[in-house]
């Protein structure tokens, strides 16, 4: 017998992690609502730039960018701005060490690019994001040539730090809590850059 997927939960096309489908439509708009509603728990594991030295709540809405060369981009915005939506990241360092910090990162909401958009606003922007780091014109320059020898110069990894660790449908009265551990290439740079083992760390 053959089933349809439905994707449930999309990552950035640079991060990795937990990724859900269902198998029927009526699972997969019952688990959106689900969504829509804040009743889904996901945990998030991102490499910030910069040693974060304690947990953090950023509060701030979310909109388009007016002044971004990049028209996808997001940006904190003030509430009632055009666009601007409501946006709550909790963000808790696990470890910190060689410049860097491994955080454990919860959503309240799902806004698009809502992690990597906070991150900056904190100022310790995610390690490897094109788009929200160092030079947003690194996004075009990737997607027009591909890696280049001033990426490389600007960003110590090659894509952004960012990886999907957890979503727990309990809340949506499903019995289910997907994991995924920290993805090998983030992994070797906790080690290499930060002197950290991330074994169990998830």
């Amino acid at each position: 017998m053959l089933f349809r997927s439905h994707l449930v939960f999309r990552l950035d096309r640079e991060t990795s992690g937990v990724v859900v489908m269902a198998k029927d439509s009526a699972t997969a708009s019952k688990l959106q609502k689900a969504t829509q509603q804040r009743l889904i728990g996901k945990i998030y594991l991102a490499i910030l730039t910069g040693q974060l030295a304690q947990p953090v709540t950023v509060d701030q809405s979310l909109g388009p960018d007016p002044d971004s060369c990049v028209t996808i981009r997001s940006k904190v915005v003030a509430a009632g701005t055009p666009g601007a939506q409501a946006a709550v990241t909790h963000f808790v360092p696990i470890a910190s060490a060689g410049g860097y910090t491994l955080a454990r990162v919860r959503l309240e909401t799902g806004r698009k690019h809502q992690i990597r958009a906070h991150a900056l606003w904190l100022g310790y922007p995610v390690v490897g994001d094109k788009l929200y780091g160092p030079d947003e014109s690194l996004y075009l320059e990737f997607a027009q040539h591909g890696w280049t020898e001033r990426h490389a110069t600007l960003l110590p990894l090659s894509r952004q730090a960012l990886h999907c660790a957890e979503i727990d449908l309990r809340p949506a009265r499903e019995p289910h809590v997907f994991r995924a551990a920290l993805a090998d290439e983030l992994a070797q740079f906790c080690r290499e850059r930060m002197g950290i083992a991330t074994d169990g760390i998830g």
